[in-house]
């Protein structure tokens, strides 16, 4: 499927990788922060992420053609005049900086999936909090209701809270591994070649070193919308189902009941969808880190230690040959999870359909 790559060529700053392409009218939702203001889709539309998990398993191939680079020779690298490097230090050889960077890369893929997991765990709460406040409003008499709603609602509430709060310091430590990059290619750029070296050398690793940041800059992308999702879920949840929901302790008849359900029952339905949408999406992040991204960047460390060139000609074959293989299977995976969230709807709208049958009076 793949064809051997030239030992002496980087790889391209745009990197072919199976696209999903979707035509649909959209409808957007903006939410604010302290700090941003970002624009987030409804669940249904939302698939840019099965585009941008593939930079996972694309990134760490190339960190590992890199280091079939820098196996060559130890280059020390310059800082521009009058500027400290915040994260690398100058003093140390170019594969000492790679290691240093797969050993944070690990670390950034470890802690995500340990904190997506606690994510997971929160979202699969909500629609089941959701449920039982519905419920209750339809078939609980007035009394239970008034004692029982407001620990539903509090228990929404934390899991939306825990699950939102989760998602910031795994953006943090993708964000720092951004900043680790581009202080490189900073570095790199400033490098000039030795009196009688080769340029191509320098040539190379700067290709390397910019495509690894963009594909970086595109997991910081999916952290992102995994925190967007949090937070619109979250907001969702505060706004549009626990304020109007405290309001049903005052319910007393069934025209009442039926008529705040029929409000309440919208809402219900699109934060099922984002909390299921984000679980969906932290779970299909696990799988493909565990697989390709995680474990793999350790086994690539060796690259660094490469002494012949045929060795590093068969190493670059086969990390461009694997980079083709998966960005395939990972965009497949993707494909089908979200096909299998879609397919979801029509159970949704019918589950929720039922709260609005015979609810009680007081």
């Amino acid at each position: 499927m793949a064809t051997e790559a030239p030992t002496t060529t980087a790889p391209p700053t745009t990197t072919a990788v199976p696209t999903t392409t979707t035509t649909t009218t959209t409808t957007t939702t903006t939410t604010t922060t302290t700090t941003t203001t970002t624009t987030t889709l409804a669940p249904e539309v939302d698939r840019e992420w099965e585009d941008l998990i593939l930079a996972g398993p694309t990134v760490v191939n190339y960190l590992g053609l890199f280091m079939v680079l820098a196996s060559r020779k130890s280059q020390i690298l310059t800082a521009p005049v009058g500027v400290t490097p915040q994260y690398l230090s100058v003093a140390q050889p170019l594969p000492a900086i790679l290691s240093r960077i797969s050993t944070d890369m690990q670390t950034a893929f470890k802690l995500a999936s340990d904190d997506l997991v606690r994510t997971r765990s929160n979202m699969d709460q909500i629609p089941d909090h959701i449920n039982a406040g519905l419920l209750l409003i339809q078939t609980a008499p007035s009394a239970l209701l008034k004692t029982l709603l407001p620990y539903t609602l509090k228990n929404v509430q934390r899991a939306a809270n825990e699950g939102a709060a989760v998602t910031k310091p795994t953006l943090e430590r993708f964000l720092t591994v951004e900043a680790i990059l581009k202080e490189l290619v900073t570095l790199l750029t400033s490098t000039s070649p030795a009196e009688g070296e080769d340029a191509d050398y320098l040539t190379e690793a700067k290709a390397y070193a910019n495509d690894i940041q963009t594909q970086w800059s595109l997991l910081v992308k999916l952290f992102k919308k995994f925190s967007d999702r949090a937070d619109i879920t979250e907001t969702r949840i505060t706004n549009s189902f626990i304020s109007p929901t405290e309001a049903a302790n005052n319910l007393t008849t069934e025209t009442q009941r039926r008529s705040h359900l029929d409000k309440l029952i919208p809402a219900a339905i699109a934060i099922d969808q984002s909390s299921h949408l984000l679980n969906m999406m932290a779970l299909s992040y696990d799988e493909i880190s565990n697989e390709h991204m995680a474990n793999q960047i350790v086994a690539h460390r060796p690259y660094l230690g490469l002494a012949t060139e045929s060795l590093r000609a068969l190493s670059q074959r086969q990390l461009w040959q694997s980079t083709i293989a998966q960005s395939v299977k990972v965009a497949r995976l993707a494909q089908v999870r979200q096909n299998e969230f879609a397919a979801t709807s029509p159970g949704r709208n019918e589950l929720y359909s039922t709260y609005l049958k015979d609810p009680v009076a007081a």
